[in-house]
């Protein structure tokens, strides 16, 4: 059985190489190789060629910097039996990652989820926002199938103009019509945090889910976000909540990027 993973990229190096260079050990040293790693890169990301990457790497690249298009991209050249959709900040924690997703297919699971673990390392931003993250992972046990049969999603695509909910419309029909089921291992996700990309992404998701009518039921209660959080971080946690409250109102998104 053969196994492809699919990780878009974007930014500069100094962000991400380091990281990548991370995910790419880490996919090596699984106790089930993979079969192809297809990283799609734009044209602000080329770097990506200069770093070393197992030998079952292959490189693509989107002709702009959207998340849904380079996925379709990669779709375009899947070998694989299976696709796992890894993001670049994301790492797997075992080696066994791989492995267990295969076996819980075995078991008769078209659709795999894989816990999220957010790394908590870094400025006490980040690690508040971490904090923040975790928390609506871990409630609301959000989260993707990122591992699925390719036969499944072989004629579907992202939706370029759906930003931030892109994974949710994805996934939407092969959900209601097979199986699904989450493994033990887990993915460390260092996602990486500042302040006005962070807010700006807020805006426009919140545009976005207007627009797409998009609705959650799920809201984090402040009781709970107390309780869970430690009081070095609680400061923190409390900060990034307001301003994102205050940003997902006022603040101005250039026209275009989100309808």
């Amino acid at each position: 059985m053969k196994i492809t993973i699919i990780t878009p990229i974007h930014g500069k190096k100094k962000h991400y190489a380091d990281m990548i260079q991370k995910i790419g050990s880490k996919l090596n040293e699984q106790t089930i190789k993979p079969f192809e790693w297809i990283i799609v890169c734009d044209e602000k990301s080329v770097w990506i060629k200069e770093l070393e990457l197992p030998e079952f790497t292959k490189i693509k690249i989107a002709e702009r910097n959207n998340i849904s298009l380079k996925r379709n991209l990669a779709l375009d050249n899947v070998s694989g039996d299976y696709v796992l959709l890894l993001d670049s900040d994301q790492l797997p924690e075992s080696n066994e990652l791989l492995e267990d997703c295969i076996k819980k297919s075995e078991e008769g699971f078209d659709l795999i989820r894989i816990p999220e673990k957010f790394s908590g390392t870094g400025g006490y931003l980040k690690r508040s926002y971490h904090q923040l993250r975790g928390l609506y992972w871990d409630k609301s046990d959000e989260g993707i199938p990122r591992f699925v049969k390719t036969e499944l999603i072989r004629n579907k695509r992202f939706d370029p103009e759906r930003l931030h909910f892109e994974d949710e419309l994805f996934f939407e029909e092969i959900r209601t019509a097979h199986t699904e089921a989450k493994v033990e291992s887990i993915i460390i996700h260092n996602e990486g945090f500042e302040l006005y990309p962070n807010l700006r992404k807020a805006r426009i998701a919140q545009k976005q889910s207007k627009s797409h009518r998009i609705e959650s039921s799920f809201r984090l209660s402040v009781k709970t976000i107390i309780l869970e959080t430690p009081l070095t971080l609680l400061p923190g946690v409390i900060f990034i909540l307001g301003l994102r409250t205050i940003a997902k109102r006022i603040l101005p998104v250039e026209s275009g990027t989100s309808r």
